[in-house]
């Protein structure tokens, strides 16, 4: 499990730009994967070989090897990170699905976007930042009836839920 947890830190590092954090994840990772191996061949628990692993890291070829390792893992992370990157992207740009007039239809059959886009700057503004207070300020620069107006057709589109169940009292 740390291995994989290792090789999954060590591409997200990559596909956010850490790349010296994601060459150290991958050199620890190799380091995890070189002693799991190790122990397989000797037929030893992992934490029997822990010292001859940095023993033998320790000579040139065994060192050499391992850096080489390192570098190919890297390297391989980093072309999967521009490939997961990619995916992500293509991804983003599925996800805007645009919806037909009568699949956009509030509760009250009244489209949100056109509603949106009839109501005072002051109004939209409010629901862009979705600030309550905002909102609130806006509907105190009305008239009784221009409030009235918009927020019944912002329940009628589904831009504003009241809080207000049928049956339930006003408290």
């Amino acid at each position: 499990h740390s291995q994989n947890y290792l090789l999954l830190s060590c591409l997200e590092d990559e596909m956010n730009s850490k790349h010296s954090r994601a060459k150290l994840v991958a050199r620890q990772s190799q380091i995890l994967s070189n002693i799991t191996e190790l122990a397989v061949g000797l037929k030893r628990p992992p934490q029997d070989v822990v010292k001859p692993f940095f023993v033998r890291l320790g000579e040139a070829g065994h060192k050499s090897a391992f850096e080489t390792a390192v570098s190919d893992f890297v390297s391989k992370v980093r072309e999967r990170a521009k490939v997961k990157r990619k995916e992500m992207d293509e991804e983003k740009s599925e996800e805007v699905v645009e919806l037909s007039k009568e699949e956009r239809l509030g509760p009250g059959g009244l489209d949100p976007v056109e509603v949106f886009e009839s109501l005072p700057k002051s109004l939209q503004d409010a629901f862009d930042t979705k600030s309550i207070e905002a909102l609130k300020e806006a509907l105190a620069a009305m008239t009784p009836d221009e409030r009235a107006y918009h927020m019944k057709r912002c329940e009628d589109s589904g831009l504003w839920v009241s809080g207000k169940k049928e049956g339930a009292e006003d408290s």
